[in-house]
């Protein structure tokens, strides 16, 4: 068990053949990249192991990569991210055939968690994300808690003020994501809880706040643009 992702790049980083092919990185640049990572703490169960995996950007040569991090709660999800993984290193090594330019990546393994963290061609890391779909998914329980914690706070008062003309059509604060502290420098996992002051039909924007239900506190907040389809 690990409360920390990190542990299992350091132990063990694969490359995707196009990598190696290239020589961009080695496996034992996996103590360094380690080192360098944000917290990649789990959301609420403690990890039995990861997928760590060098990937490519299907150009020849390689203008930038990415490290993709697939984690796993459970004996059976990992045993169910390990075949999938050992299914495309097959797929690719059967369309890995020069001067065959594309194979595939290792995009979309099934994962408790998922990461991608960008990298370029000397493996300095860039931004770092979580890819996880579920991330949407948030409790009633919890999005009645953050959006509590937002509406009487200090930052979402002074808001009120900035902007008293706020049409009620906007509708009010709602809790839509969680948030990683890779992605917010917070040492806890945070619901990101938004208040929408102007939509045109088109492109909706607002203020962002990002609330920590266990200090039961709002640790920062920002604007956001969102565009509808």
């Amino acid at each position: 068990m690990a409360t920390d992702l990190r542990t299992f790049v350091s132990k063990d980083l694969r490359l995707h053949p196009r990598v190696a092919y290239q020589n961009l990185l080695r496996p034992d640049d996996a103590a360094r990249l380690a080192a360098e990572l944000p917290t990649l703490t789990p959301f609420r169960d403690d990890y039995v192991g990861a997928l760590c995996v060098v990937d490519w950007d299907h150009r020849l040569p390689s203008q930038a990569l990415v490290l993709r991090i697939w984690a796993y709660y459970t004996p059976e999800s990992l045993e169910a991210g390990e075949e999938a993984f050992d299914d495309r290193l097959e797929d690719i090594g059967r369309r890995d055939k020069f001067p065959e330019f594309d194979v595939p990546d290792f995009d979309h393994l099934p994962a408790d968690e998922a990461y991608e963290v960008e990298l370029d061609v000397d493996g300095q890391i860039g931004r770092c994300r979580l890819t996880s779909a579920w991330r949407r998914n948030v409790a009633h329980a919890d999005a009645e808690q953050a959006v509590a914690i937002a509406g009487r706070s200090e930052e979402f008062k002074l808001l009120r003020q900035e902007v008293p003309d706020r049409p009620d059509r906007l509708g009010a604060l709602e809790a839509v994501s969680w948030t990683p502290p890779c992605e917010s420098q917070h040492d806890r996992w945070t619901l990101d809880v938004w208040y929408l002051l102007a939509f045109d039909g088109r492109v909706g924007t607002g203020r962002s706040f990002l609330v920590d239900l266990t200090a039961e506190r709002v640790v920062a907040s920002r604007d956001f643009s969102v565009r509808t389809a």
